[in-house]
């Protein structure tokens, strides 16, 4: 089968198209025929297994993270999926013709979503449901910060929260343009973080209470300006660190507000609580998800053999929305 490939070489790693092996699903696996994988920025650090509990140990090297498709086969003692099911995961080797995965984090594909949307869903969802609800415990009428709205988890986050009855959503970005087209769809307040004082903003637009939810995915530069535009006793999910991955913390701060900070990834969820997120996420969201209430835009759709293309399209931050590639 065609897959991208990370190959190690002096100096860094590149993707390179190559045939390798088609997978075999083992005992409780199954295996999917991808049509469509969503890229994410993760992808661009190259790390194959960023998702250790949401898929299989790979024959080759295979980036990707979440993928659609049908169930081709299933291994022994799996009778909750059968071949033919169009089903989407989070999970390793996603930019591949054929990918496995543990039969208990795959996800049945929403009556109507073609394979592109399905592609583009798992990894944003999953992570904001469980940063936004589960361990942001959004109440009705909050104020909630998005602290990079326009990303793809981003987007997600803003939409779960006003799906779920957010007063007032609050979204940050380097980009006038993409929070003028976030607007249009609903946000409340797009503030640039290159020309603006976020902290004046959000300010502005509590009357002074600050922000009760500060979903990040910044990181490191603005820990502390999440505090300053956080409510007292208001929570902060660190979910990305597109910024950096260290930064000074003042503690002062941190105990005057009574704060809670949160931090969350996949990669050290066991396959058991990453079920857990998936039935959570399904039974909250999924009439949303249906009704179109909550909905990833596709930015590009890209074939596998333009895989450096869409490396390339995400590196220069120009998308709003998710790049998708097709096999």
């Amino acid at each position: 089968m065609r897959a991208a490939v990370v190959v190690e070489q002096a100096g860094g790693k590149r993707i390179e198209l190559q045939d390798v092996a088609r997978p075999a699903p083992a005992s409780g696996e199954v295996l999917v025929r991808v049509r469509a994988a969503g890229a994410n920025r993760a992808d661009l650090a190259m790390s194959v297994g960023h998702f250790k509990g949401a898929g299989s140990a790979l024959a080759a090297p295979i980036a990707g993270l979440e993928f659609a498709g049908e169930v081709t086969e299933v291994g022994a003692g799996v009778t909750e999926v059968k071949p033919g099911d169009r089903v989407m995961a989070m999970g390793q080797g996603a930019f591949a013709e054929f990918a496995r995965i543990d039969h208990r984090l795959v996800i049945p594909v929403p009556a109507g979503f073609s394979w592109e949307e399905a592609a583009a869903a798992p990894v944003a969802l999953m992570t904001m449901h469980d940063a936004v609800i589960t361990n942001g415990r959004l109440a009705a009428g909050e104020t909630v910060l998005v602290q990079g709205v326009t990303s793809g988890v981003g987007i997600a986050a803003f939409q779960i929260a006003r799906a779920k009855g957010a007063r007032r959503v609050i979204g940050t970005s380097t980009s006038d343009a993409k929070l003028a087209t976030l607007k249009g769809w609903g946000l409340d307040v797009g503030v640039n973080a290159k020309t603006d004082d976020i902290v004046r903003r959000v300010s502005e637009a509590t009357d002074g209470r600050g922000a009760d939810l500060v979903i990040d995915m910044i990181g490191g530069p603005v820990v502390n300006q999440n505090m300053q535009a956080a409510a007292v006793k208001g929570r902060i999910i660190d979910v990305g660190r597109m910024g950096g991955l260290k930064g000074e913390i003042d503690l002062d701060l941190h105990s005057l507000k009574r704060i809670t900070f949160v931090g969350v990834t996949f990669r050290t969820r066991s396959p058991e609580e990453i079920q857990t997120i998936i039935r959570l996420m399904v039974s909250d969201l999924w009439p949303d998800v249906t009704a179109g209430r909550i909905k990833l835009p596709i930015d590009r759709v890209v074939p596998l053999g333009g895989i450096a293309d869409a490396y390339a399209h995400l590196r220069s931050n120009a998308h709003l929305g998710k790049v998708v590639i097709t096999m």
